[in-house]
């Protein structure tokens, strides 16, 4: 966890430190729960779990909350009889709530979670 967020703010791309994970031999987070994993691949670390992980504010060791909302949208606007159907949206992180003190063992700190998030804003999706 500490290598995949100091590599990212040190400058590395996500699918370069993918790559580097997988060569150095280091097991992909699906390669622990094949249960409920069984359609990844277990030794070979995808940039979508990277992306993951540097998103995930919980590795902070503080909860988060209201990070995604359910949102009611019409199948179709024009015959509302249709109905609609729930969309899960995420909400902006002013939104959501911290915790005031830690609940678990952090695994990075604030400053480098937030500089992470500052990164993949300036870069981008």
């Amino acid at each position: 966890m500490q290598r995949i967020f100091a590599e990212y703010v040190a400058g590395r791309g996500m699918t370069s430190i993918a790559r580097g994970l997988t060569q150095n031999g280091i097991a992909c987070p699906s390669a622990y729960d094949r249960a409920r994993n069984p359609h990844r691949q277990t030794r070979i670390w995808e940039t979508t779990a990277i992306r993951a992980i540097l998103q995930y504010p919980q590795y902070t060791g503080r909860q988060v909350w209201n990070r995604v909302r359910t949102d009611e949208v019409l199948i179709d606007i024009d015959d509302v009889a249709l109905g609609h159907e729930n969309r899960r949206c995420w909400n902006d992180p002013s939104q959501w709530v911290w915790s005031r003190s830690e609940s678990d063992t952090s695994l990075i700190s604030p400053d480098r979670y937030a500089r992470a998030q500052e990164t993949v804003k300036r870069r981008g999706t």
